[in-house]
């Protein structure tokens, strides 16, 4: 049985780690290191790195080369591009972990991340999910957004907006193999907020308001680089596996058919702004409206509207 200064001096080849975070990239090059940096930096030392290359055509794999030549705690996996959503999925496949982690290849974490994840998770005595605190930053460091006032209010907030970050949670290993990510390339968003989503139907979470990670925000994240067809396609996939999960229906209630208008909403918003896409925005607001009257009462639905009607005047 290991101890818990084990844990801090890290594990050894025979020694499976107590902390397994998965990296999924794709032609990430000039933020992987970073990434990768600050996950070699952490203060708690038993932990692995899974990297998966969802078949990067940079030089991903060149650059990150002298980091992982010869750390038995770092996995680089690489497979054809299926998407993220598949990425996750086969990375969790390979962990060794009790707990694992995700980390986005374009952001990245503090020294103090998987210190304060296993205080909060011993504290707890070793529950299925925890969550810490995060931020958003800008490219230059800047702190934009706080997010670091979870409470047990989250199931309610969860069905609004996604408002965690898939790099400050943690899933037992035991849970997250069964329950994971939409095993489809087409989950290419909200494919962690339906994860999210299901947990949260079936587990009481855990929280440490600790901010211990980042996101970047940069333009490759702006909903203006979203291409429209495969946010449609993601929007159906993940709606349609929602659907079928009892534990979702059960939980949430009359609160689903609010949660899928939402989705299409979004749609709308960015199919809005564009002029040849007109029928296929009112197609999708009235699909929005069909789950849910009160959506016309909503920010993205009105919004959506607004650009309607402007791309129609001269």
């Amino acid at each position: 049985m290991e101890s818990q200064n084990d844990l801090f001096l890290g594990p050894t080849k025979r020694d499976p780690p107590f902390f397994s975070i998965i990296i999924p990239t794709y032609n990430r090059a000039q933020f992987i290191l970073k990434a990768l940096n600050s996950v070699l930096s952490q203060e708690f030392s038993s932990y692995e790195i899974i990297i998966v290359d969802d078949g990067s055509t940079d030089n991903t794999k060149d650059l990150i080369a002298d980091l992982i030549e010869g750390d038995h705690r770092i996995q680089y996996l690489y497979k054809q591009n299926e998407e993220r959503s598949i990425a996750r999925n086969y990375g969790i496949m390979h962990a060794k972990g009790r707990y694992v982690g995700f980390l986005d290849s374009d952001d990245f974490v503090y020294p103090n991340h998987l210190f304060v994840a296993y205080e909060m998770f011993r504290r707890n005595e070793f529950p299925e999910v925890g969550h810490l605190g995060y931020e958003i930053v800008s490219t230059r460091g800047e702190s934009l957004l706080l997010q670091n006032s979870f409470d047990n209010s989250y199931k309610t907030k969860l069905i609004h907006e996604n408002i965690f970050s898939s790099n400050a949670i943690f899933i037992r290993k035991d849970v997250v193999n069964t329950l994971n990510f939409i095993p489809s390339s087409f989950a290419t968003v909200s494919e962690d907020w339906y994860l999210w989503l299901r947990l949260a139907a079936r587990y009481q979470f855990c929280f440490d308001n600790t901010v211990t990670s980042a996101i970047i925000h940069h333009d490759e994240r702006s909903l203006l680089n979203i291409d429209p067809d495969k946010l449609i396609a993601s929007t159906k996939c993940v709606i349609e596996h929602l659907k079928n999960d009892a534990f979702f229906l059960r939980e949430y209630n009359e609160r689903v058919s609010y949660h899928f208008a939402n989705h299409y909403t979004l749609v709308t918003l960015i199919l809005s702004t564009n002029k040849n896409r007109r029928i296929d925005t009112i197609k999708y607001l009235i699909k929005a409206t069909i789950y849910d009257p009160t959506v016309i009462f909503r920010k993205r639905f009105l919004a959506s509207i607004k650009h309607l009607l402007l791309s129609i005047l001269p």
